[in-house]
């Protein structure tokens, strides 16, 4: 057998390896495409009820704190400043932008907060129902960011 013939099987030989290697990545990169699509959509339904009922505990909030009762001015600006994360990730992970996972997962550290903030006033409805939506936006987000 000559140099050529030796070459030549090499070369088919690698050939067909980076073939088939690139269909199984290609494959891989599909399924990846798929996952993050159905993962955004959650993530967006999840981030959009997150920034309502944000806004909502935030205007309950300032009620609160303009009749005189102080405690409730953390709550109500970690309210306001998840909202605007919720509404950034929505926005981001909406048109499938390159930035969806820092996106989650800034949005998962402000639901945190806001979530902590709101569950000092178990007793409230807004203030609880914020905190649960902000825990199940935690969930989605950090699940959005592992994919």
């Amino acid at each position: 057998m000559n140099r050529r013939e030796v070459l030549a099987g090499v070369g088919a030989s690698v050939a067909v390896l980076a073939g088939g290697g690139s269909v199984r990545a290609e494959d891989k990169v599909q399924d990846k495409i798929k996952d993050m699509k159905e993962c955004c959509t959650e993530c967006g339904t999840t981030c959009g009820k997150c920034l309502a009922e944000c806004l909502k505990c935030y205007a309950h909030c300032a009620d609160l704190v303009a009749a005189g009762k102080k405690e409730h001015a953390e709550c109500m600006k970690a309210c306001l400043d998840c909202s605007e994360f919720c509404k950034l990730c929505l926005t981001v992970c909406g048109r499938g932008g390159p930035m969806m996972a820092i996106c989650c997962e800034a949005c998962a550290k402000a639901c945190e907060l806001c979530a902590k903030a709101c569950e000092k006033f178990p007793d409230d409805k807004a203030c609880a129902a914020c905190a649960k939506m902000c825990r199940e936006c935690i969930k989605c987000c950090n699940s959005c960011c592992k994919k």
